[in-house]
């Protein structure tokens, strides 16, 4: 049973996928749900002449507007989470790029499950990044959400990718308990209407 779910809220994209599909994965199964949303620092700050307090200044500029938009993806997710009535918490975090991987999948290895939307292959974020990275990282099963998911979740199919291998073996195993998990939920949501 999952006990423990992470969702990645995109900042670059649109959170709605994560929202809605973290949201009501979590009503079903009664899951708590962790929510991390990454606001993105350049690495890139123009050389500076004055000394190093200015460039400390345009840093720490850097690191609070990323802050800054994590948090605002975070409140479409805790509107949500707090109007279903689910257990959950949220995170906001500014990073580069490559610190923001090792945090979220360091993460996902802690978590029964995580959440993420799939990445939009004609656009150029950060946030198509992460998918990638914790569908490789993150020891355990990983749910893509369709970008252009809304609504409520429903796990009738689960797609698995399969080369025969000890790893492919694992998603084999996790999918079929995820898919009797939903059976049961489903099950047990009828018997209480």
């Amino acid at each position: 049973m999952f006990k423990n779910i992470l969702v990645h809220i995109p900042t670059e994209l649109s959170p709605r996928p994560a929202v809605d599909g973290s949201v009501s994965l979590a009503l079903g199964t009664g899951a708590h749900l962790d929510a991390m949303a990454i606001g993105y620092e350049t690495a890139s700050v123009p050389f500076v002449v004055e000394g190093g307090a200015a460039v400390a200044s345009l840093f720490e500029a850097e690191h609070e507007q990323a802050l800054e938009r994590a948090e605002v993806a975070l409140r479409v997710f805790d509107i949500e989470a707090r109007n279903a009535g689910i257990s959950y918490a949220t995170r906001a975090v500014g990073a580069l790029p490559i610190d923001a991987r090792e945090m979220i999948c360091a993460s996902a290895r802690l978590h029964d499950l995580t959440v993420v939307v799939q990445p939009l292959g004609e656009y150029n974020s950060y946030d198509n990044v992460i998918p990638r990275e914790l569908l490789f990282q993150a020891g355990g099963p990983v749910l893509f959400m369709p970008y252009t998911f809304h609504g409520a979740f429903s796990a009738k199919r689960i797609g698995i990718c399969w080369d025969g291998s000890r790893l492919a073996a694992r998603a084999l195993h996790d999918a079929m308990a995820a898919t009797a998990r939903s059976r049961c939920s489903r099950r047990h949501h009828h018997r209480w209407r």
